[in-house]
């Protein structure tokens, strides 16, 4: 049977299904049924359109690096690395993570005490929010937001405050690039509150593709230092800032760096998305309960994964992987730059990272096409532009609503 004809029919109505009982799902469940992800992934599947070319998810469509691959196949064929890892990490790869990440912080990381090896970054944020924030505290995010914070943040009973991104004029007719949208310190200090406990940081930005200036973070930073915030710093796509200067959260001085965690994804490293693995960095004393929540939430992460990070993070700090695969991903963005310019339509050009904010302004939809509740609902056109490329043309992007912006779509 066609996949696409069981799964229609279930996502319809869940009371048609075999098996029916009394037990109801948590408030929990049904926060995460909500996400942008779920929803892609069942139009996509059963879209009458296939394959669908999926660009909105962060993963790419070729391996990993040949010498990270061997490390693998070579880690598959130990004993040890087909067991449990232990709970904060190999030591091969907490040693290989600070000997790498220690100098742009100007101290030295304790493999120990100041690393947790985790799921990939999106478990290493899950695991410092529960760390950390409790139901009623509020975090601040900068919109257009990554969608995962939120949900995250929901799933703990916090509360999401959206501090915009502010775009220039010309944003309706012209290209823009990520770092032509400016953070307003005056809307930031308005939104600390007495309940604001954290703040969350993605640089480069998903999907402005902002690389914030160091003048931006410095006074992110001294805004937490005065406030007593934390400083959740997302980093996974750092390697892959083109030419603007990148600089780590944690690189800034000491008092910013005590209040500051960092999340980076050794799959977005080294394109290998499927193999799940991240980690954070922080000074001992906030790593330590992260330890903790990471203990629980996953116990240890993949150990032939690990094995292979760290022998292949050594190697890339030699071989030139990481300004090779930079000029790489800078090359395909500009590929789709070239397609939007060529169709017309205006976007916001990342200066890291790989994906691109579209305006959509210009697209004009069939008045008689028919959608679903679930597009509708959200009342914006992007959701709408989504839902028609995937059924109609085969490529899949994500909506891109938010407060300050709305009817922008990301690819």
């Amino acid at each position: 049977m066609d996949p696409r004809q069981i799964i229609r029919p279930a996502k319809r109505d869940l009371r048609s299904l075999p098996g029916k009982t009394n037990i109801e799902p948590t408030e929990q469940a049904n926060i995460a049924e909500g996400n942008v992800w779920s929803w892609i992934h069942e139009i996509i599947v059963a879209s009458p359109v296939q394959p669908v070319a999926n660009l909105g998810t962060g993963f790419v469509d070729f391996n990993p690096p040949k010498f990270v691959l061997e490390a693998y196949k070579e880690a598959l064929n130990n004993v040890e690395y087909n067991q449990y890892a232990p709970i904060t990490g190999l030591p091969s790869l907490k040693l290989a993570v600070s000997k790498i990440w220690s100098p742009f912080y100007e101290r030295v990381l304790n493999p120990d005490t100041d690393i947790c090896i985790c799921n990939g970054a999106q478990e290493a944020l899950l695991s410092s929010i529960m760390a950390f924030v409790r139901p009623g505290d509020e975090v601040i995010l900068f919109e257009p937001v990554f969608e995962l914070y939120v949900v995250q943040l929901k799933l703990v009973g916090a509360t999401a405050v959206y501090v915009p991104l502010q775009p220039p004029k010309g944003i309706d007719t012209e290209n823009l690039t990520g770092n032509d949208w400016r953070l307003d310190m005056r809307d930031f200090k308005k939104a600390v509150t007495s309940k604001t406990k954290a703040v969350i940081l993605n640089n480069p930005h998903n999907p402005l593709g902002k690389v914030f200036t160091l003048n931006e973070i410095r006074s992110i930073g001294q805004i937490c230092v005065s406030h007593d915030l934390l400083l959740i710093s997302d980093e996974v796509y750092e390697r892959i800032a083109f030419d603007t200067p990148f600089t780590r959260a944690a690189s800034i001085d000491s008092t910013i760096s005590a209040r500051t965690l960092t999340a980076i994804s050794l799959g977005k490293l080294f394109n290998a998305t499927g193999w799940r693995v991240g980690f954070v960095i922080g000074h001992a004393r906030l790593i330590h309960h992260i330890q903790n929540t990471h203990a629980v939430l996953a116990y240890a992460s993949s150990s032939p994964t690990q094995a292979a990070c760290a022998r292949g993070l050594l190697e890339a700090e030699q071989n030139g992987f990481w300004e090779e695969n930079r000029r790489d991903v800078k090359a395909r963005v500009q590929r789709i730059c070239n397609v939007l310019d060529e169709i017309g339509l205006p976007y916001v050009k990342p200066l890291g990272a790989y994906f691109l904010f579209v305006n959509i302004s210009k697209i004009k939809l069939p008045p008689t096409f028919k959608f679903p509740r679930t597009v509708t609902k959200h009342g914006s056109k992007d959701w709408k532009v989504c839902y028609y490329m995937i059924n109609e043309i085969g490529v899949a992007s994500i909506p891109g609503s938010c407060k300050s912006i709305v009817q922008l779509v990301t690819g």
